[in-house]
């Protein structure tokens, strides 16, 4: 077993989150242009009125192009009540964040991206 207490202090190692982002169970989404988009519209139980996620969501952003997030990835945290409009991009439309989760993702790259912010009681920092 290996264990690794997380702190102000002590940071978690790199291969650690690269074993995360690589073990399989989380949703591996390649940054074509609007994947990411729409995988958040359609997998993040949206309320269809306010257009806000009813779910947290976890899942990584990998090179397309790739192999998958082994080659360098976005671990992406998406807290529930995050506010996503449309399943792909509007022309004409700011660029948003979700617009930089679907960037180009650089060779060995490890990134981790929080959209929205924390339910009271579970703030990060």
């Amino acid at each position: 077993m290996t264990s690794h207490v997380v702190s102000e202090a002590t940071h978690l190692p790199p291969a650690v989150l690269r074993q995360i982002a690589t073990a399989g169970p989380l949703d591996e989404i390649s940054n074509i242009p609007d994947a990411v988009r729409s995988h958040i519209f359609w997998h993040g139980n949206r309320d269809p009125v306010t257009g806000k996620l009813r779910k947290s969501m976890l899942f990584c952003v990998y090179q397309t192009t790739t192999d998958g997030p082994q080659n360098g990835f976005r671990l992406c945290l998406v807290h529930r009540g995050f506010y996503i409009a449309s399943e792909s991009r509007v022309d004409g439309d700011p660029e948003d964040d979700v617009d930089r989760l679907e960037a180009f993702i650089p060779e060995g790259h490890m990134e981790v991206v929080v959209l929205g912010a924390a339910a009271e009681g579970l703030k990060l920092g």
